[in-house]
């Protein structure tokens, strides 16, 4: 803008948010100014982290708070937003938050931008104003820089905590836990069940999982949470991102605590670790249900938020969220600035350019990608070849599948001829029978049983009448002899899990796909 042109109303409300900041005093809406206003200066210089590709309002918000403070990476800034957030729920500021992210979403739909769309961010000044979201200062005790010293989810635990003892019958616990079963393993719902599963299929795999306690955390999180995109060299960094990010009144940290010092104790063993493990209440408990969903990513906390406060859906640039796609979303995300870090940001591009037809090329590096965590992880253990990781291995039956696309999304195919699952194939013999009579033949595998009625094609439907079909098929099911459970299970969560298909989920998913079903028909009565 030249200097007689005049100002704008967008500009006149961040000249005045801005000249109204300064250090330790400002606004909800002065620290979205100021956020905003670096994100701009480092956009225009080049100097952006490749994470900045994915904040959106509430992180620009995070960013102003903590201005001039910087962060190492992503999984630091975020983990440091969602314990200030956690700071505020319940006060004065907290509302004021919620107050904010009514107002992104309100104004996001009014102009039919996403909520991080570059066009929506300036606008959001004015409308702040107007929600007096610049009036009250947020007292310096619980700015970032002070509320967050020394804090968990921003530095991991002390490095001094004193570690818990073993348990009196550690040996045998210990002994009991390399004997356990794999299947076992695989249908528990606990840290000791999850944990011996990822053991499994690392030892599987070729690692040396009883000499190295550095993999115990890997482990776990493999297990619990990873998705097939996931490359074998970031499960150390993932892991530990996520088991910092828990809430310090979860249950689970004094487990994930042990988990991150054990190594760098001196002379401590995986068994030795596994027996101070075994004095932990939470390590044989169930897995607390925080730990299932794990969001710590740039982008995510406002639609989180946005949730909560009953907001059905919130529009992003890279899709379309609702709660059950939270998950899919955080895998996403990780993946793309997994790509922005390996290949710049012409490689992070490449994974979401909607106009890029590059399936095919996607699909032989996802293969390559497999092939080569394969190989490390061979290498890494000293074995010439034949480990292989249970991802990998031959799916009994042709029931309900996961196939995962190489940019780790997957799709949920249910074929015709599933001899697995017969209730579930009864609830939907009427949508089979209306593909055979729409398109003259019975599906194929990679065909959507929901299909669009009105395409040539068949063609997946929109979410909005998937969901209907889900609660019109669950409403008649009592009467087909069917547990509607399961199919509300499916609406809320957005996939289904079979005895057939399980081994495509993680472990989170199967333990909140059960948890659900038991959920459901505790409301049914």
């Amino acid at each position: 803008m030249s200097p007689d042109a005049p100002e704008s109303e967008t500009e006149a409300a961040f000249r005045r948010l801005l000249t109204s900041s300064t250090t330790g005093n400002i606004s909800l809406a002065g620290a979205y100014a100021v956020g905003y206003a670096a994100f701009a200066h480092a956009q225009s210089e080049g100097t952006q982290p490749s994470w900045y590709q994915e904040v959106d309002p509430l992180d620009l918000l995070f960013l102003g708070a903590c201005w001039p403070g910087t962060f190492r990476d992503e999984f630091e800034f975020a983990n440091a937003r969602d314990a200030w957030l956690r700071l505020l729920k319940g006060t004065v500021q907290g509302r004021g938050v919620e107050r904010f992210v009514r107002e992104v979403v309100a104004a996001s739909e009014e102009l039919g931008l996403p909520v991080d769309d570059w066009e929506l961010l300036p606008a959001l000044a004015v409308r702040l104003e107007a929600a007096r979201l610049d009036g009250r200062r947020l007292p310096r005790r619980i700015l970032p820089g002070a509320a967050l010293r020394g804090c968990r989810e921003v530095f991991g635990p002390p490095p001094d905590l004193q570690l818990p003892d073993p348990a009196q019958d550690a040996k045998e616990r210990v002994k009991r836990f390399w004997k356990t079963k794999e299947k076992k393993a695989r249908n528990g719902d606990t840290p000791r069940a999850v944990l011996r599963a990822g053991l499994w299929r690392f030892e599987d795999a070729g690692l040396p999982v009883r000499e190295e306690p550095g993999l115990l955390l890997p482990a776990l999180y493999a297990a619990l949470l990873t998705k097939p995109g996931e490359r074998f060299e970031d499960l150390g960094d993932h892991a530990t991102a996520w088991a910092c990010s828990l809430n310090d009144t979860s249950p689970l940290v004094a487990v994930v605590d042990v988990l991150l010092l054990a190594p760098d104790a001196a002379g401590m063993s995986v068994d030795e670790t596994l027996g101070r493990l075994f004095s932990l209440p939470a390590f044989t408990a169930p897995l607390p249900s925080d730990a299932l969903l794990w969001t710590s990513s740039p982008g995510l906390a406002l639609p989180r938020l946005a949730f909560e406060l009953g907001i059905p859906r919130v529009s992003t640039l890279s899709m379309e969220l609702t709660p059950d796609l939270l998950d899919w979303a955080g895998t996403q995300t990780r993946m793309r600035l997994n790509a922005a870090a390996r290949g710049g940001d012409a490689a992070a591009d490449a994974w979401d350019d909607p106009d890029t037809d590059q399936d095919a090329a996607d699909e032989e590096e996802w293969e390559a990608r497999r092939t080569a965590v394969r190989e490390a992880m061979r290498k890494r253990a000293g074995r010439k070849s034949g480990a292989t990781s249970p991802s990998d291995r031959p799916r009994s039956g042709t029931g309900v599948q996961r196939v995962w696309n190489a940019d780790g999304s997957s799709v949920v195919t249910l074929p015709a001829d599933d001899p697995q699952g017969r209730e579930m194939t009864a609830a939907l013999e009427g949508q089979l029978e209306a593909f055979r009579e729409k398109f003259g033949r019975e599906p194929e595998p990679n065909d959507p049983l929901f299909f669009d009625p009105d395409a040539d094609e068949p063609t997946r439907i929109t979410p909005e009448r998937f969901d209907g079909m889900l609660l019109d098929m669950a409403e008649r099911a009592a009467g087909l002899g069917i547990d509607p459970a399961y199919l509300h299970a499916w609406r809320e969560l957005g996939y289904v899990v079979t005895e057939d298909n399980r081994q495509a989920f993680s472990a989170a998913e199967i333990i909140a796909f059960g948890r659900a079903v038991v959920r459901h028909r505790e409301a049914a009565g």
